[in-house]
């Protein structure tokens, strides 16, 4: 038996972000068993809320214990609330014979919190390394987190790399063609604290003629510019079919001139998801060439990199007409993968075999 751990509101009955939902449908196709961890959302005050989630882990991994039987396998989505009960059964069910899989979907004790948004959660910056050190196999985005984990000790035998996180969507993208303006979109968190690169993108000298579609909650309306258009809000599921532009910007962090910040820098190792956004909607990406997913950009010929992003409007301007079309058709061909969950099954397939299943 081969288990996969999702995360649901105790009210809603759903998950938080796309990308573990993304995880929770290609394992429900592959015909895994699901166990549900309900997050205890009726409860507000901060301390009740602390015990209920330890209470709701805690009998979680209980159960999964009772059931869990030698030679079956558990995929666990890192990280996740109650990770000082998983600390603790993990072994106690390795004993038994069952062997766990961690797929990575942030470390914090690289990107330490969102600047101006989150602060570092304090007890999972120690599980990167105490609790993931315990898995028979962790799946993380890229060779650049690798090599860290290598670094902080991990066993290389037992590390994978899933290259870019699936994007699950109906919508079938069609071809572009380059428009005369040059113009990129952005999607995601667009509040000031976060991206406030995003509005000293334009200026008389820097990207004259760019225009810049935004998609995402918190848009500062008070700094609106002309050529900064703001579209809305969307769903996960429905943004594809509205984003408009010739390339998807992949940045973050404070500055234009480079990506700065805890959230600029952690750009250097992890797989952004918006990447994935991009190009399964069919759109190639503009991204930080000094960026983890600038190796995969550049390998796959599905978009063009930039030290800074006063560089854009120049760096699109380059790129001809003829380049944009054989880049359309890199892009079309990742994207028809990344909407069919491929890159987390051939990764879940290498992690089964690293572990001997």
């Amino acid at each position: 038996m081969i288990y996969y751990i999702g995360v649901e509101d105790e009210l809603r009955n759903t998950a938080g972000t796309k990308a573990p939902n993304d995880i929770k449908e290609i394992c429900a196709d592959k015909g895994y068993s699901y166990r549900s961890l309900i997050v205890p959302s009726s409860v507000t005050n901060p301390l009740l809320q602390k015990a209920a989630r330890f209470k709701n882990a805690e009998s979680f991994w209980k159960s999964l214990k009772k059931d869990a039987v030698s030679g079956d396998v558990v995929i666990y989505q890192h990280p996740v609330f109650g990770w000082r009960n998983a600390q603790s059964y993990i072994p106690k069910m390795q004993e038994k014979g069952v062997k766990f899989i961690a797929l990575i979907h942030d470390l914090e004790s690289l990107r330490k919190g969102i600047e101006g948004v989150v602060d570092a959660n304090k007890g999972f910056l120690d599980t990167d390394q105490t609790l993931l050190s315990l898995f028979d196999a962790v799946i993380c985005h890229n060779t650049k987190m690798k090599q860290y984990l290598i670094s902080q000790g991990f066993d290389e035998k037992k590390l994978i790399c899933l290259e870019i996180f699936d994007y699950l969507t109906d919508y079938v993208p069609s071809a572009r063609v380059k428009s005369d303006t040059p113009s990129i979109c952005i999607a995601g968190n667009l509040a000031k604290g976060k991206c406030s690169y995003i509005y000293n993108i334009l200026s008389d000298s820097h990207n004259p003629d760019l225009k810049i579609n935004l998609y995402g909650v918190n848009y500062e309306e008070g700094d609106a510019q002309e050529n900064l258009i703001y579209h809305g809000s969307f769903k996960p599921e429905e943004l594809s079919a509205h984003l408009e532009g010739d390339f998807g910007l992949v940045w973050d962090g404070n500055a234009a001139e480079t990506c700065a910040g805890n959230t600029g820098e952690y750009l250097r190792y992890n797989n952004p998801h918006k990447t994935s956004l991009y190009l399964a909607s069919g759109i190639p990406v503009l991204i930080w060439k000094q960026s983890a997913m600038a190796d995969f950009i550049n390998a796959n010929g599905v978009g063009i990199t930039v030290d800074s992003l006063y560089d854009a409007e120049v760096a699109i301007k380059t790129v001809t007409a003829e380049e944009y079309t054989e880049m359309q058709k890199n892009v079309m061909a990742i994207s028809e993968k990344l909407r069919n969950g491929y890159y987390f099954s051939t990764a879940i397939e290498k992690a089964l075999a690293v572990i001997g299943k």
